[in-house]
């Protein structure tokens, strides 16, 4: 019992974001890239459908700890988990946004 937080989004709702801010995200075949409000925050990087479920809502998230990150153009980037177990494809709205991004990532592997 207690105050201390039992899920992952007790903790983000006390904690200010490093990152956060919308990014298009390739669902599947059939949809293709949705815009998502994405959210990097104590080395995971979540996303959730608009920015007001960032309270109840994740739609799925990934510890950053031995991710990889690589480019596919100047505003497309996937990151992937340690293990190969899950990848986000993602596309931001400009060339810098995307490096913003990436930067943010590489430093929040740590």
């Amino acid at each position: 019992m207690g105050d201390s937080p039992t899920n992952t989004e007790t903790v983000w709702n006390n904690r200010k974001p490093t990152m956060e801010g919308w990014l298009c995200k390739w669902t599947n075949c059939f949809k293709g890239y949705q815009r998502r409000w994405i959210v990097l925050q104590d080395g995971h990087l979540s996303y959730f459908r608009k920015q007001a479920d960032t309270e109840h809502k994740c739609r799925g998230s990934m510890p950053l700890r031995g991710a990889s990150i690589r480019t596919e153009d100047a505003r497309t980037f996937f990151v992937t988990s340690n293990g190969d177990t899950q990848t986000f494809h993602l596309k931001a709205a400009s060339r810098e946004e995307c490096q913003q991004w990436i930067t943010a990532l590489e430093l929040a592997k740590d």
